[in-house]
């Protein structure tokens, strides 16, 4: 009997390879297909007590309903008065608030004249290839300035391939 030595052989990923056929279990989803941002420095105040629109928004045409949106807000934050709570959410045209009350972003803002930075996410389904606007509520009892004089605000929105 002769026994055989065998070796694994692996995939070299630095060839080029040629394919035929149809390539099937690769997937589709997951690719990037489009970013679209925003900046502002217009600064918003509130001090309401309820989600406010701060006006400062993104808008994306999604190339299919089944599409995922990935929307980012970073924005600095001035508070004047201390002891007080301050919340952000992102809306979906204005109506669908993408967080509930249980996942709206919030601060203890504890001292006067502080400033901070924020950071926001949602990962969204709207389910459509109409525009879609995401907006930037804020929630305070005391002022806050969002962003405040002089500074930038940013979003950032992404669609990735549901498919």
């Amino acid at each position: 009997m002769t026994l055989v030595k065998s070796r694994a052989r692996g995939i070299n990923l630095a060839d080029t390879f040629a394919f035929t056929g149809t390539v099937t279990g690769a997937g589709g989803g997951g690719k990037l297909l489009q970013v679209v941002s925003n900046t502002t420095s217009t600064s918003f105040s509130t001090n309401s007590g309820n989600l406010d629109d701060t006006g400062f928004d993104v808008v994306i045409t999604p190339s299919s309903t089944s599409s995922k949106i990935w929307v980012h807000y970073d924005t600095p934050v001035y508070q004047s008065n201390g002891g007080t709570n301050f919340g952000l959410a992102i809306y979906r045209n204005d109506t669908t608030n993408l967080h509930n009350s249980s996942l709206n972003y919030f601060l203890r803002l504890v001292d006067n004249d502080q400033f901070y930075s924020a950071s926001l996410s949602a990962y969204d389904s709207p389910n459509s290839n109409s525009a879609v606007t995401y907006t930037l509520y804020a929630k305070s009892s005391n002022t806050v300035l969002v962003p405040p004089g002089n500074a930038f605000a940013t979003v950032i929105a992404m669609e990735i391939d549901g498919s």
